[in-house]
């Protein structure tokens, strides 16, 4: 089994808030156990494929936007 993570721990591996995490957790995108004192763990693993998930459709989104951006003329050439 993977070493269970507290929401801090989740929002410090992927650079954002724990509030932000337990959206993430409630909206169903983070798998998540919750606690008998109505906190959540992670597991670790699960948090490592968030993170590489997310990096993933962030270069996708940032090809998409030069490539829309050079369709549009943006880089031209100066001078």
């Amino acid at each position: 089994m993977s070493q269970p993570m507290t929401v801090a721990e989740v929002a410090a591996l992927l650079n954002v808030t724990p509030k932000y995490v337990v959206k993430l957790i409630r909206d169903g995108k983070l798998p998540a156990s919750a606690n008998t004192d109505g906190t959540h763990t992670v597991a670790r693993r699960d948090a490592e494929a968030y993170r590489l998930n997310a990096k993933r459709r962030g270069r996708k989104a940032l090809e998409e936007l030069a490539r829309v951006s050079q369709e549009a003329g943006i880089y031209g050439k100066q001078g």
